[in-house]
């Protein structure tokens, strides 16, 4: 299991121009932060873009929330948090990923798992993303700071601006983060504008701690996000509202009931809604799809130092959601046909961990860790239970499955900045509501209607996973060698005996268990401070995957890196960047995957600061206009041509 955690709290300083939290002394900051507070400080213009500097990959359906993809595992196959709280998009075409929520502005930590390990109770098996919202420290006096940020790019008139308001003494802080994001529709490669790319959006949050006493605190945090008027290229529809609650409290503490030495409790609730339509859109029919999902948590968790050597870490979470979708075609002047596409399922999601962390000798741990799950799924409505009765007809309303991981970490300490990782783990995943009950899913990648399966078997996979990690004075590096081997593969089946329901479609697939299925290969993350005023830093990631008869499996990210070299100044800095992906000939047969050319694009940005209260920040991306695509882009559309862009920042 690979992992990386990384604090915007001291990043702050690292940006120069943010201004929030001066009194930090630069120098003294670990290294370790030092990454993030780069990619941080670079400006990029989304969290995706910040996640993608970190090896996360993303499929895009148009110029807004792409869909994050770890090591070629998707959202089915990933858990996606904030704050650690329990998220489900509304979306059947997943046009809504939970990363979408969460601005630059108010990204606070980024977390990776990729894999499973002991870290956390996971219910996907390819890992998770935990986004944390900021907050400020607490200072031991009465502080008041915060910055206005206002900033165009060209390329598709899109403007962004935030007002980032924060308060703190010895007792509490508080965040209040405000932004408004529009944009026009981009343009490719030679200034032809990609129809119908375009969105507006408007996000708020609010976080905030009270320390009860020196070992222990109470946090909130709360996000208001709410998106219109969003265009998809590569889909038959777009979004006309996708609006998000999101809402959570824990208690952390450093010593609880003279048992746990550290111990967090969380109770959250997140309502989720997403209205499809396609009313600008001439496919000779009318479509409506509504969205929906509602999810009350909370999780325990805590450890206990068994003796100088031995700690135990135990965790318990609950989830109740309710999801929603349904869908109405409407004919010229004929009869609307209707269709629940997600049958109102309401899950109840109970799960249980328990690690053990031994140092065995000196620099030598040994991590065994397990993990049970327990989940009730329950059919609400009677006409997506009807429906799905005529391809089961034994169908129940009510089922139930069980889930377990289990695995182990070694790890070797070989001196103050090298250390080894060796994990082996099995796991399992549940089937997504769309895998296990959705009712024709358009997919427009192969052309094909998607129906679920009730009688899916969980998704089994064997993990190993061998990192290294080398922290020195004036680089670091972190790289893992990983390979999956997959039980019950979930994808999508071509049944010849089950017409079509969307015009055009070549067909209908059912998700079925297709066999055993392998994913094998690498990441490597390097950060090198040559000099005094140079910096570099690079992400290097590769994974293969097949199937047993050696078909690849489809969505395949090929070897993609990213490459950033900055020269900093006292008032400013420069950075060339430069993003290289490989071609991919390794595509799946079954989904009607075709071949991706490879391309370089070169990047340059810049800031200046003027004095402590402003500066300016500035690049063009794309310099020589490429025309270029991911292999993850459907229908590879194109993707931005040369794009000036520019911030200016206000801190107080």
């Amino acid at each position: 299991m690979s992992s990386l955690k990384v604090n915007a709290q001291v990043s702050d300083t690292l940006l120069n121009h943010y201004k929030l939290d001066k009194d930090i002394n630069v120098n003294k900051l670990n290294f370790a932060q030092e990454e993030f507070g780069f990619v941080i400080s670079s400006n990029l213009h989304s969290t995706e873009e910040i996640l993608n500097r970190f090896g996360v990959s993303f499929i895009k359906r148009g110029n807004y929330a792409p869909e994050p993809v770890l090591r070629g595992l998707n959202t089915n196959q990933i858990d996606v948090t904030i704050n650690g709280m329990k998220i489900m998009p509304a979306c059947t075409d997943k046009m809504d990923p939970v990363t979408s929520y969460v601005e630059t502005e108010n990204l606070g930590e980024v977390e990776i798992e990729q894999g499973i390990g002991n870290g956390s109770f996971l219910t996907k098996s390819g890992g998770r993303i935990n986004l944390g919202l900021y907050k400020p420290a607490f200072s031991n006096k009465l502080k008041y700071f915060g910055n206005f940020k206002s900033g165009y790019q060209f390329d598709a008139e899109n403007y962004k601006g935030s007002l980032n308001l924060n308060l703190s003494d010895n007792f509490y802080s508080l965040n209040i983060n405000s932004t408004y994001n529009v944009s026009g529709d981009y343009k490719k490669s030679g200034g032809e504008e990609v129809w119908n790319s375009g969105y507006e959006k408007y996000n708020f949050s609010l976080n905030g701690s009270v320390k009860i006493n020196e070992s222990s605190s109470l946090n909130i945090n709360g996000i208001i996000d709410d998106a219109y008027d969003v265009g998809y290229p590569a889909l038959l529809m777009d979004v006309g509202s996708a609006k998000a609650r999101i809402a959570g409290i824990d208690y952390n503490t450093d010593s609880f009931l003279n048992l746990f030495n550290n111990m967090d409790f969380k109770i959250y609730y997140n309502d989720i809604t997403h209205i499809m339509d396609d009313s600008k859109r001439n496919n000779g029919f009318r479509m409506d799809m509504p969205g929906s999902t509602e999810t009350f948590g909370s999780s325990f968790n805590g450890s206990v130092n068994l003796d100088e050597n031995s700690t135990l870490n135990t965790g318990l979470e609950y989830s109740n959601s309710l999801i929603s979708a349904d869908m109405t075609m409407f004919f010229g002047n004929n009869i609307p046909m209707y269709m629940v596409t997600w049958p109102d399922v309401r899950r109840n999601l109970y799960t249980a961990k328990v690690s053990f962390n031994r140092v065995v000798s000196s620099g030598f741990i040994v991590s065994p860790f397990v993990g049970f799950g327990y989940q009730n799924s329950n059919i609400e409505n009677q006409i997506g239970y009807n429906s799905l009765q005529i391809f089961y007809p034994e169908l129940n309303v009510n089922s139930s499955r069980d889930l377990f991981n289990a695995g182990f970490i070694l790890s070797r300490q070989f001196s103050n900045s090298v250390l080894a990782e060796f994990t082996l783990s099995y796991s399992e995943r549940f089937p997504t509501v769309s895998e296990e009950y959705g009712f024709y899913l358009y997919n427009r990648v192969d052309n094909y209607d998607y129906i679920g399966n009730p009688y899916l078997k969980n998704e089994g996979s064997y993990q190993v996973n061998i990192g290294l990690n080398i922290q020195k004075e004036n680089f670091s590096l972190k790289t893992n060698l990983f390979s999956y081997y997959f039980q019950d593969y979930i994808l999508g089946e071509f049944d010849p005996e089950f017409s079509a329901m969307t015009p055009g479609s070549f067909g209908t697939k059912f998700y079925n268990n297709i066999g055993e299925t392998f994913i094998t290969g690498f990441d490597l993350n390097f950060l090198m401070n040559l000099s005094r005023n140079i910096s570099f830093t690079t992400v290097f990631n590769y994974a293969y995957g097949n199937e047993k008869n050696g078909d690849p499996l489809p969505l395949m990210p090929p070897l993609n890196s990213t490459l950033s070299v900055r020269y900093s100044g006292n008032r400013y800095y420069i950075q060339f960047e430069e993003l290289v992906n490989a071609p991919q000939s390794n595509v799946s047969q079954r989904n009607l995957e075709l071949p991706s050319p490879g391309y370089f694009i070169s990047n340059l940005r810049a800031l200046y600061s003027f004095n402590n209260w402003l500066s300016v920040n500035g690049g063009v991306e794309n310099i020589f206009d490429k025309e270029y695509y991911n292999h993850l882009d459907w229908l590879k559309i194109p993707q931005e041509g040369r794009n000036f862009y520019f911030d200016f920042v206000v801190s107080f």
